[in-house]
């Protein structure tokens, strides 16, 4: 949980004093160090600390004791180490989301420092008790504590003085009372700059920022907030300087100026990173990617959120998961990865849904209407839009319910529904006035001056100057209009004419490409569809290959593959002369009307000439590869055919990806020639044999895929020699002269 500035900032007002007698105890001394960066931590050690006993002023030991004493000491606490515990746990506590148990703790410090009539103490814990007022939103009371703070008797040099101020400014801030908050704040800033504080300089000047942000003038609060940077230079100021910059990259990017943005939202993302605070951090990372985004990057934009996600995962906070589904699914839609993101916007509205957080779940509806609407998918985008609406409808929400009626009409303009489309354009223009208006109210309810509302006025005049010439050029348009259709005839049939005749040649130049892609005697796939498709079907495996590969699930065997089998049909290489040209061509046309009934629904068979054939089939379709086989064989063995043929099998096989860790290590060439280097180990068996023969070529699994750079037969070979690619084959493997088969040197 992010809480307020108020809160958080320990520095602000209510810094717990070192302890009144020194040194300070080291559990104190850490629990300050980890009050913003892991506030939990903090708390545990606050709370061991107050398990010490009270020890009695009187019985207080000095520095000069023996070492005994002062190791006895150390299991007790003094009254001052006691305020200082019970104001860092309260602070803690705070800045963890326990705003129940902060206020618990501090009205302990409290009563305590009242019982002993500690004034500076008390002045502290009034202090604290101040922010965790405003933090709940509860300016009234916040304001009773300031007052009673400021009525104790402090030491005039105390800096208590200027954190009350800064306080009571913030707390006129919060009760909409714009200029007292503002003269209080010039006066907190002019006091430190006299006093040369610098830190309380800066939140002085972060809050006048604040102060400008919430009267809608951003030029303003964006000079601030760039002040508050400069002020501070390289001072370990890291949360101010962190806010300021996310700040100012805020309005750089309302701005249009996304260079800018970046800058400052990286400066955010690298101040919060030292302070070493998770929440924030993630906080900080979303901004990041969201302003990436916005500048076209939404690959880099991509890194941050998966950045951000991994930070959630082990904070375990569900709701900012969600968020980060939503950002991580927006992205990849911008990317045109509308699978990823269809799958992380499902999770998103899924979670928002489980939470009952209405608006987010209106948010991750719309962005999956969007890509339904990308894709095409009308139904879908449909059903999304329209559930986004009814929820906008329920919350009331304005804004969301603009934003949904724009999808609605630009989708019923696109398929075609125009008198769907102009009614949700009404409603958007009904509902986009609404929240003009109510802006307008607002506006002027902040701003307490009519210089605003004269500068309205002057843009009002300047939109009718324009709308009456626009007017008047409308009027000429229809002149020209009105010309023009005269000829409308003659362009009207040269457009029919034309389109009629490009239909014709496009549709010629189709059945062209697509008989380029059949072997014209057997009418299967040739090799040039083979060549079209491997590609895309390569890059498909490798990506699930990296998949596998990068998974945080248990270690798996990899089971996507695609078998290739490489066919060597010997009676199709010498048919012609044994048959003659026409028995020939009648065969081979039998043949291919023939195994298109015969392969596996799943399976693709491509006929590359010469009697050689292409088998591919997904792994997950072969039960036992050697059942395959014998299918493939028995349909070879079954073709009806006149003639004496040899119906042997010449068989090469591997699998892709080859290398399933190392996907993009071979290309299409080189998978190529390791399935022709298993098309000769298995020729070399059937001449031994005189039988049908396969060798299948395996990757162990700790394969090195820089082993396979270089001429990948010989690679291969000297792979089979030493155990790194394993040999399967339908005969004995000790056949087969691998040296043989290496290429000839040049």
């Amino acid at each position: 949980m992010i809480l307020s500035v108020a809160v958080l900032v320990s520095h602000l007002a209510g810094a717990p004093p070192l302890s009144t007698y020194s040194p300070e105890p080291a559990e104190l001394q850490r629990a300050r160090q980890l009050m913003l960066s892991r506030p939990d931590e903090c708390v545990a050690l606050t709370h061991y600390f107050l398990q010490r006993k009270e020890a009695r002023p009187a019985s207080m030991f000095n520095s000069r004791q023996e070492p005994d004493q002062l190791q006895q000491a150390k299991r007790f606490r003094t009254r001052g180490q006691t305020f200082t515990a019970w104001q860092l746990q309260a602070l803690c506590q705070a800045n963890d989301g326990l705003l129940l148990p902060a206020d618990v703790s501090i009205n302990r410090a409290i009563a305590l420092a009242r019982q002993h009539r500690q004034h500076h103490a008390l002045a502290i814990g009034l202090l604290i008790k101040a922010k965790l007022a405003l933090a709940r939103q509860q300016p009234a009371l916040a304001q009773a504590q300031l007052d009673e703070a400021a009525g104790l008797t402090l030491p005039p040099d105390s800096d208590l003085k200027g954190d009350i101020q800064l306080l009571q400014a913030a707390v006129l801030l919060h009760q909409h009372r714009f200029d007292e908050a503002r003269q209080a704040f010039e006066q907190a800033r002019l006091q430190a700059l006299q006093q040369d504080d610098t830190p309380r300089q800066a939140w002085a000047n972060f809050l006048l920022g604040e102060y400008y942000l919430q009267l809608q003038q951003d030029e303003l609060a964006l000079s601030h907030f760039l002040e508050t940077l400069d002020s501070l230079g390289d001072r370990r100021q890291f949360y101010v300087k962190a806010l300021a910059a996310k700040k100012a990259a805020a309005i750089y990017a309302a701005l249009g100026q996304n260079d800018k943005a970046l800058q400052y939202a990286n400066q955010s993302t690298t101040e919060f990173e030292q302070l070493g605070n998770n929440p924030l951090l993630i906080s900080s990372l979303i901004n990041l990617g969201r302003v990436t985004r916005t500048g076209n990057d939404a690959n880099l934009a991509l890194v941050y959120f998966f950045n951000a996600l991994d930070l959630v995962r082990i904070q375990g906070d569900a709701d900012i998961m969600y968020q980060l589904y939503l950002e991580i699914g927006q992205s990849y839609a911008q990317l045109g990865s509308f699978a990823e993101g269809l799958h992380y916007l499902g999770m998103a509205r899924s979670g928002f849904e489980r939470n009952q957080d209405g608006s987010r779940q209106i948010d991750a509806l719309v962005q999956l209407g969007k890509v339904h609407l990308a894709q095409g998918e009308y139904g879908l985008a449909l059903l999304r839009l329209e559930r986004a609406r009814a929820l906008a409808e329920q919350l009331d929400d304005v804004l969301r319910l603009i934003e949904s009626h724009r999808l609605l009409a630009e989708l019923f303009e696109q398929s075609g529904n125009m008198g769907d489309a102009l009614k949700h354009q009404k409603a958007l223009h009904a509902y986009f006035k609404r929240a003009t208006t109510v802006n307008r109210l607002l506006t002027q309810s902040l701003v307490q001056d009519n210089e605003l509302q004269l500068q309205q006025e002057r843009e009002l005049s300047e939109l009718g100057r324009r709308s009456e010439q626009l007017l008047a050029e409308r009027e000429q348009f229809a002149l020209l209009a009105a010309a023009l259709s005269l000829l409308s005839p003659l362009l009207l049939y040269g457009l029919l004419r034309n389109h009629v005749r490009s239909r014709r040649l496009l549709r010629h130049n189709q059945e062209l490409q697509q008989a380029l892609l059949i072997e014209p005697i057997t009418g299967l796939p040739n090799w040039r569809q083979l060549m079209q498709r491997l590609p895309q079907e390569m890059a498909k495996q490798q990506q699930r290959s990296e998949q596998w590969y990068l998974s945080e699930e248990q270690p798996r065997p990899f089971d996507d593959k695609i078998y290739y089998l490489l066919l060597q049909v010997p009676f199709m290489t010498n048919l012609r002369e044994r048959v003659g040209l026409g028995h020939a061509t009648n065969i081979q046309r039998q043949l291919g009307d023939y195994l298109r009934g015969r392969i596996h629904p799943r399976a693709r068979l491509y006929d590359l000439r010469d009697g050689q054939f292409i088998y591919a089939i997904p792994q997950k379709e072969v039960a036992e590869l050697q059942q395959t086989l014998e299918a493939l064989e028995r349909m070879f063995a079954e073709f009806p055919c006149q003639f004496e043929l040899d119906r042997r099998l010449i068989t090469g096989i591997i699998g892709h990806p080859f290398l399933p860790k190392s996907p993009h290590a071979l290309d299409d060439m080189k998978l190529g020639d390791i399935l022709y280097l298993a098309m000769a180990a298995a020729h070399q068996l059937a001449e031994k044999t005189c039988e049908s023969a396969w060798v299948e070529l395996l990757a162990v699994d700790c394969q090195q895929a820089a082993f396979f750079t270089g001429d990948i037969r010989t690679c291969c070979v000297q792979g089979i020699m030493k155990g790194l690619v394993k040999v399967n084959s339908s005969h004995k493997k000790q056949q087969i002269d691998w040296q043989a088969l290496l290429p000839a040197l040049p």
